[in-house]
């Protein structure tokens, strides 16, 4: 049985996105959630035992829905007051403009947290390559070589080819070829790619930001298609995040009149091949769903998915 929990603000502000403050407030409680231990540093401590941690971010769409540099910021402090030390904190993507256009300030120095690209100078890919079944590819070297584990950071949004984007899915950002595995809605291939050795050994944990979920006309942003959900999902699963999150996906399609992601040749099989790699769950009887709401001033109380 996996594990997933969720995390809905429900003194937010409709179509806005969290302060850092606020999305502390929300992972700590997701974190205490998770681990069933009152203090969320003690469960970053566990699952990042020292080292340098990583946090993958997804920037596609720039500053309209990308990996709000909020969210990063509060998880960034909490790590921190884990025992990680900043400059050991490296937030990830595959080029510093996607960075940059998502609202980032680029460092690659020795002092502070750092922020950078694959494309950086003196980072790029590895010099060997990865396979797992239809995947053979070359992998960001900021996972192979300069982290120790990895934050996987996707935004909760729909997908003209896998139908769902969001942490499998966000891995294609490490592989130095993603176009190539882009047939029969990206399945085997966003399963895959994950089980690329590198990729499955350091992604700890899943944090996926569906504060405002785009569930039509993506990867891109399309402002006819957001809706304000005001949830993280957080998990050690990542199959099983996503499939929760497919659950959010579908929903909001519903209620706004659009046919189910299968219906319109879309369908996420992806998630079953990753079960089947024993990368995670992917049948919701199998997944133990935690919903908890914090209001505005802080205090929570159990919540609803949907």
């Amino acid at each position: 049985m996996s594990t997933v929990i969720v995390v809905k603000s429900t003194g937010g502000n409709p179509g806005k996105k969290p302060d850092s403050e606020k999305y502390k407030t929300l992972l700590n409680e997701g974190l205490r959630l998770l681990t069933e231990d009152k203090n969320p540093s003690g469960c970053l401590a566990r699952l990042f035992p020292g080292g340098r941690v990583g946090m993958k971010t997804n920037c596609l769409a720039g500053r309209l829905n990308s990996t709000t540099p909020t969210l990063v910021d509060a998880l960034s402090e909490l790590l921190k007051e884990s025992g990680i030390e900043e400059n050991n904190i490296i937030v990830w993507e595959r080029s510093n403009r996607e960075l940059s256009s998502a609202g980032y300030k680029l460092n690659a120095s020795s002092f502070g947290r750092r922020i950078l690209g694959t494309d950086s100078n003196g980072v790029g890919y590895s010099r060997a390559f990865y396979s797992s079944d239809g995947v053979n590819s070359l992998i960001s070297r900021i996972l192979t070589d300069m982290i120790d584990y990895n934050i996987n950071l996707p935004v909760l949004k729909d997908h003209s080819i896998a139908g769902l984007s969001g942490g499998l899915k966000n891995m294609y950002g490490a592989v130095h070829n993603p176009n190539k595995y882009h047939d029969n809605n990206c399945d085997p291939y966003a399963a895959n790619i994950s089980n690329l050795e590198p990729i499955r050994k350091k992604n700890r944990l899943t944090i996926i930001d569906a504060i405002m979920v785009q569930y039509n006309g993506g990867p891109g942003f399309d402002s006819r298609y957001m809706a304000y959900y005001g949830g993280i999902l957080i998990s050690e699963d990542p199959v099983a995040v996503d499939r929760v999150g497919l659950e959010i996906l579908e929903y909001f399609r519903r209620i706004n009149s659009l046919p189910p992601l299968e219906k319109v040749g879309r369908s996420v099989k992806y998630l079953k091949t990753a079960a089947l790699l024993k990368l995670g769950m992917d049948k919701l009887d199998k997944i133990k769903i935690k919903v908890i709401d914090v209001g505005r001033e802080g205090k929570s109380r159990p919540g609803s998915l949907l």
